[in-house]
């Protein structure tokens, strides 16, 4: 008995199906496009997200470097304070036994090179080498100004030559030729004269008996050792009479004022001065009086009708300013003068100042403005007379 076995006349294909990987389109071209355009958007989206992760990379970077000095800050003192100081001494240790390290194994490079060590050249070399050029050094000494002429010279007067024009021509100034010539306001040049120009640097001393160097610098008002530097005096404890120094930036010495005598009768015994209409020119350009002199008000204020323009101060007679400057107590920008005899007057309030301390003034000078500074309600002068210090009412010394 067989059994025959048939096989089923119907055939079965097995296939994998790639459907999802076909691209969309009814033809080869749709295709294509469809393709293409799936790709630039898959590529185009990956180049996106590659970007966005650098920026979040460089953003936690910044993040991290703003962030590590306080970090490493804080680190390191949690550390100091929990080692309570034990790590001060080995990294003191560490840091020298580093920096000896650095120099025993560089140290001979660096005694090497040019930039410590100045190689000597061989004299072998200097002989024979034909690149050196030589070069002629001059040495030159130039004279300072002050010392182009450091002697007194003669000069003879000539034709329109005044004090002024001398002056400029030597580059001295005009007190210095009438103190050197003896000469006054006064003086009448004549052609034919012979005056005595002093040297550039300053005034001419002659050495008189019992002269020293302290008494002649006290004198002109400069140091000591400037005389003898100038004049190259090495003893100084001698000076042999009848030699003329040379007084660099010496300062004319003031003649003594003139004694006036006042007979004692004309001051009363409260230190208050006989009234003396002549004594004072009026302070100012204007007469309007804001405020007289009474016992608690020192002085006369004097004020100007107009802010635009402040009138000019006058010194009330001959004198010497003894003080131009700021005062703290409440006068403002302020000059006095010292008119002799136990005479000064003072101007308060002042908006400028055009004299200087030390300056000598005329009777009728200007010595500034008017104003406002200081503790003042408005533009004036605060004008006060005084004799040995005791206020006096200004209206008795001028008119």
């Amino acid at each position: 008995m067989s059994f025959t076995i048939k096989r089923p006349s119907s055939k079965r294909f097995f296939q994998l199906s790639f459907e999802g990987f076909r691209p969309a389109g009814q033809n080869k071209f749709e295709q294509f496009l469809n393709l293409w355009s799936d790709f630039f958007r898959s590529f185009v989206s990956y180049v996106l997200r590659r970007i966005w992760s650098l920026v979040f990379l460089i953003i936690k970077l910044i993040v991290f470097l703003t962030t590590l000095p306080s970090e490493l800050k804080s680190f390191l003192t949690k550390k100091l304070i929990w080692s309570r100081g034990k790590l001060g001494r080995p990294i003191a240790v560490w840091i020298v036994m580093g920096f000896s390290f650095f120099v025993f194994m560089f140290g001979e490079f660096f005694s090497s090179s040019t930039l410590v060590v100045n190689q000597s050249v061989s004299a072998d070399y200097l002989k024979n080498t034909a690149d050196i050029i030589p070069k002629k050094e001059l040495a030159l000494t130039t004279i300072p100004e002050e010392r182009k002429r450091d002697k007194p010279s003669k000069y003879i007067i000539e034709p329109g030559d005044s004090l002024y024009t001398i002056g400029n021509k030597f580059k001295v100034s005009i007190d210095a030729i009438k103190y050197m010539n003896g000469l006054t306001d006064n003086s009448v040049l004549s052609i034919g004269q012979e005056i005595t120009i002093p040297p550039i640097a300053g005034l001419v001393h002659k050495v008189e008996s019992g002269d020293t160097l302290g008494s002649i610098a006290l004198k002109y008002d400069v140091a000591p050792q400037a005389i003898a530097d100038f004049n190259y005096i090495l003893d100084t404890s001698r000076l042999a009479v009848g030699t003329e120094l040379v007084i660099p930036g010496g300062k004319i010495p003031e003649a003594p004022p003139p004694f006036v005598y006042i007979p004692p009768s004309s001051f009363g015994a409260s230190g208050q001065a006989t009234p003396n209409k002549n004594f004072c020119v009026w302070p100012t350009t204007v007469r309007l009086i804001s405020q007289y002199y009474t016992w608690y008000h020192n002085g006369v204020d004097i004020a100007t009708p107009t802010r635009t323009t402040m009138p000019p101060l006058l010194a009330c007679s001959n004198g010497k300013v003894v003080r131009a400057g700021w005062d703290p107590f409440g006068l403002g920008l302020n000059v006095r003068i010292d008119h002799g005899n136990g005479y000064e007057t003072i101007y308060g309030h002042m908006s400028r100042i055009d004299v200087s301390y030390g300056e000598k003034v005329g009777r009728g000078d200007q010595i500034g403005l008017m104003g406002s500074t200081g503790r003042s309600s408005g533009p004036h002068v605060h004008f006060m007379v005084r004799y040995n210090g005791v206020p006096q009412n200004p209206l008795n010394f001028t008119r």
